[in-house]
């Protein structure tokens, strides 16, 4: 094609025909500017067809993140709802009895509540897109600022549980309740989820520890309780850490909530 080319070029040349050989220059010219256009267009498109494809794929994994996240909220609702149930229990049982009479039962109560659960972020789609830079190539903009908000609020849910975990359950709530009850020396308390080494450990003071010597105990923490300054100091405690387990729970829920409305909206921006 070229030496085709080049031959009529040559003879416009050699017959004197200038003006048709400059008409014929531009319009080779023209022709190979089109070329080149249509070579880009062709490229352009492929670029954006891949694009779509990523966006695709990542959309579909960030719908697999948000059910498991969904997942995982489920387990931390009934974690929550234990504490907020024990605590309800432990609050109603000095209600009746205008003290806190130690007894297996609230044993057990005040074991649970001494455990704190740990928020897991499902978010490793949503880090992927944003170190690479694919967040800003969703083209739904307002699905994009939804994702984006989502996962801010992911994070700020991840920081304000391990805070909450840290100054009020572990910084408040149990120095109290330790220092004021015998808690897991009991080896036979009900209702207290346990594994193999809570069995164990079980196992093993009941080696150490005489029943005279757990008897002490209990009644040591039974004659803290009976004054009326540790009552109120638990009774407090206890309160907040009701209201904790409390706003966990409606973080949760709203959580759930807001998973749900956003895997609608990227299903209907995949079925489009």
């Amino acid at each position: 094609m070229i030496k085709f080319f080049r031959h009529i070029r040559q003879r416009l040349l050699n017959e004197n025909k200038f003006n048709r050989y400059l008409l014929y220059a531009i319009g080779e010219i023209i022709l190979v500017v089109i070329g080149i256009l249509i070579a880009l267009g062709i490229n352009y498109w492929n670029q954006k067809r891949n694009e779509i494809k990523r966006e695709i794929a990542s959309l579909n994994n960030l719908i697999l993140d948000l059910d498991e996240q969904y997942d995982v909220l489920d387990d931390n609702i009934n974690i929550e709802e234990e504490y907020y149930k024990s605590g309800i229990y432990v609050l109603e049982h000095y209600a009746k009895n205008k003290a806190f009479v130690i007894n297996d039962t609230l044993l057990s109560k005040l074991n649970i509540l001494v455990i704190r659960n740990s928020f897991i972020p499902i978010n490793t789609t949503y880090e992927e897109l944003v170190s690479t830079g694919e967040i800003g190539k969703i083209r739904d903009k307002t699905l994009k600022r939804k994702i984006m908000q989502f996962y801010s609020n992911l994070e700020r849910t991840t920081f304000v549980t391990s805070s909450n975990n840290t100054n009020l359950v572990d910084g408040l709530f149990n120095p109290v309740l330790l220092e004021q009850t015998t808690l897991i020396l009991k080896s036979n308390l009900k209702g207290v989820s346990t594994n193999q080494y809570f069995n164990e450990f079980q196992l093993k003071q009941q080696q150490i520890f005489d029943s005279n010597s757990l008897k002490n105990l209990y009644d040591t923490s039974s004659k803290l309780l009976s004054t009326p300054e540790k009552e109120l100091n638990l009774f407090n405690v206890l309160q907040i850490r009701v209201l904790l387990a409390s706003s966990q729970l409606i973080r949760y829920q709203q959580l759930q909530k807001d998973i749900t409305e956003l895997r609608d909206r990227i299903e209907k921006e995949l079925n489009k």
